[in-house]
């Protein structure tokens, strides 16, 4: 149309657009085990007591599910028998294989500081003084 042609005058013009927008958030789950020992010493001592106890280690959390997420643990090494975890928003035990804990939703919260853990080992009735790997295995679930 040429410049001409253009309406002109008094009367309104209308436009009408809409627009969409959409966000999504990427779900996240980051697990991070802060201090904890490759090998595991178990002491005559150890073994006379049938546990061994592992404080120090630390983990760093960060899942960001409404609907909160599960801590699964599991004993990897046939010289422990049985497991409890103390320190994270939930306690975890098992009594051999694996462990599944429910854990609150972080969403809404500063993110945590890292949880400083301790992990009690039931020794196997079998097992004798000596360097094991590492026996626990963590890892993080949707519910």
């Amino acid at each position: 149309m040429a410049s001409s042609d253009a309406p002109s005058g008094a009367g309104a013009l209308t436009a009408r657009a809409s627009v969409d927008i959409s966000i999504t958030v990427p779900r996240v789950m980051q697990m991070r085990l802060i201090a904890h020992p490759a090998v595991l010493d178990v002491t005559a001592e150890d073994v006379a007591a049938g546990k061994v106890t592992v404080s120090g280690p630390s983990v760093d959390l960060h899942v960001n599910d409404r609907s909160g997420y599960v801590v699964r643990a599991e004993i990897v090494n046939a010289a422990f028998a049985a497991l409890r975890i103390a320190g994270l928003p939930a306690p975890i035990v098992t009594n051999g294989g694996v462990a599944i804990a429910n854990m609150p939703s972080m969403v809404g919260r500063a993110k945590p500081q890292p949880y400083p853990v301790s992990y009690e080992l039931q020794l196997s009735s079998d097992a004798v003084p000596g360097r094991y790997s590492w026996p626990v295995a963590l890892s993080l679930q949707q519910l």
